[in-house]
């Protein structure tokens, strides 16, 4: 790619990412439907003061105000100016500047009085906007394959978040679902990403089948370590809302979840290194072809297990944290629950990224006979 042509590409993506911005920005702020909450700008806010608590005698947690103008943005009054005082919980909430937009939320008393709070930042179009902005300068780097790589990852979400949570809402079997969606989620990536079109089924194999190990020895945890998957708060949420819920579903379902992405990288760096190799020798012995993809695979593992089970440390980290500062022991930190769930996801992950580059190899090398037996 030329230098010029890249610079061209970025700044037009830069631009279409302005462009989404402002459009989103638009959009939400007009079309804001939330009655429990107005959109404001704060034009001015002023010093926050202590509440002097109701009774001295009873311990109360300390409660700030402060007196703040705001700009109405939302609803059918907008542009207008009001003052209001605004309370939060100290250590809690977020900090108040001027000039910035925020959610404004409040609640009625029987007295007849108004108790305004800042309950959130308004960040709908910063958020539509950076992920316009990384996906246009991947497309301006990489080209249609990034394209396709982005088209396979809307794919994805859209599986898990438009077909499998309802229905495992509606009742349905969590892993059943979760097993359906890796199979949808592994053909649409590998159709996007696979420049082969004849070793496409190997990556599909190679993938579904290390993630299928990968389930299986989770199982075989749950089973042995008796955890419910209930552990941690939004387990118990979850199991309360939903009552008929399989909970021990939810836990082996986000095993298939959580690894697929990972297997699916490895197992495409497998059939792309070995593809290679056959387009630089049609001839390279079976044996050796077999011996280069296992190598190549090891090479991967490598950081491809600290990716995965980095993530789930740190998607963990703030429960982890708690449970450390209550100066739990080792042998007690290994006990508990939580920490025995994240530890079945990342080993189930770890061995599904394992045995992902043996079957990944071996159905190449498979293909790879049964083609040269038939020329």
């Amino acid at each position: 790619m030329k230098t010029k042509s890249f610079f061209a590409r970025l700044i037009l993506a830069c631009l279409i990412s302005w462009a989404f911005y402002c459009a989103v920005d638009y959009y939400a702020v007009h079309h804001w439907d939330n009655n429990e909450s107005l959109i404001v700008k704060v034009i001015e806010a002023g010093p926050e003061s202590v509440i002097p608590p109701e009774n001295e005698e009873e311990e109360s947690y300390e409660m700030l105000e402060r007196d703040t103008i705001l700009q109405v943005l939302s609803g059918t009054d907008t542009e207008r100016l009001m003052k209001v005082r605004t309370v939060r919980l100290a250590g809690t909430g977020i900090e108040v500047v001027s000039g910035h937009r925020y959610l404004l939320v409040w609640d009625m008393f029987s007295d007849g009085r108004v108790q305004y709070s800042i309950a959130d930042a308004f960040r709908v179009p910063s958020v539509a906007g950076i992920v316009m902005a990384v996906c246009a300068i991947l497309i301006a780097m990489t080209g249609y394959r990034g394209l396709f790589a982005l088209f396979g990852l809307g794919a994805s979400i859209a599986v898990l978040i438009f077909t499998m949570l309802p229905l495992v809402t509606n009742g349905w079997s969590p892993v059943g679902l979760a097993l359906c969606s890796v199979l949808i989620i592994a053909t649409v990536t590998i159709l996007c990403v696979v420049q082969h079109v004849r070793y496409m089924l190997v990556a599909l194999l190679g993938s579904l089948g290390g993630a299928l190990c990968g389930f299986l020895f989770g199982s075989l945890m749950v089973w042995a370590w008796q955890l419910s998957g209930l552990a941690g708060e939004g387990s118990a949420l979850l199991a309360s809302t939903l009552p008929g819920l399989n909970m021990r579903g939810v836990l082996l379902a986000s095993v298939l979840i959580g690894s697929i992405g990972a297997v699916l990288d490895v197992a495409v760096s497998v059939t792309a290194s070995m593809s290679e190799f056959i387009d630089y020798d049609s001839e390279i012995p079976l044996d050796r072809l077999l011996l280069a993809g296992l190598n190549v695979g090891s090479e991967v593992l490598g950081s491809m297990i600290n990716t995965l089970i980095l993530a789930y440390m740190g998607s963990s980290l703030p429960m982890a944290i708690l449970i450390c500062s209550a100066g739990v022991e080792v042998s007690g930190l290994m006990n508990d629950p939580y920490i025995a769930q994240e530890i079945v996801q990342g080993l189930a992950g770890t061995l599904g990224l394992l045995l992902t580059i043996p079957v990944t190899a071996f159905c190449f090398v498979l293909q790879e006979s049964l083609r040269r037996q038939d020329d």
